[in-house]
């Protein structure tokens, strides 16, 4: 089976389009602190980043308008949605930052976005299950 096959059809919130290019961030987040009079410094390991998804979208065909502006529409949407990512499948994200339509008469019949989107993730707070402080004290 070729890799091709595997592809998806690309969407976000139901409006569909099309990439070519797909980049993106993922890692670590660290605080590297430096300390004088020392040679090595400590590199302190603060979880998973969150990922970054970069894509170039495409809507073409002879209505590209309504696919553009129906595309508008779902990244002003408030709130994370779903990307149906052709390599990676279905994400929930939010949508960082948008580029375009870029639109041109050169290239007639299609708008280009450039969409970063971030892992939604959850709205979940630390907690303090005990007060220890409060415990010695008594």
């Amino acid at each position: 089976m070729n890799w091709k096959d595997n592809l998806l059809h690309a969407t976000f919130r139901g409006v569909p389009f099309v990439t070519e290019t797909s980049d993106g961030e993922i890692g670590r987040r660290v605080a590297l602190h430096e300390y004088p009079l020392r040679d090595k410094p400590y590199a302190e390991d603060l979880g998973r980043k969150a990922r970054r998804i970069s894509l170039e979208l495409l809507v073409l065909g002879a209505d590209y308008m309504a696919s553009r502006d129906a595309l508008i529409e779902a990244f002003e949407a408030p709130g994370p949605g779903i990307l149906v990512h052709p390599y990676m499948g279905e994400l929930t994200v939010t949508v960082v930052d948008v580029r375009g339509p870029r639109e041109s008469t050169r290239e007639g019949g299609m708008a280009r976005f450039a969409v970063t989107f971030v892992e939604a993730g959850e709205a979940r707070f630390p907690s303090a299950l005990r007060d220890t402080g409060r415990l010695v004290a008594d």
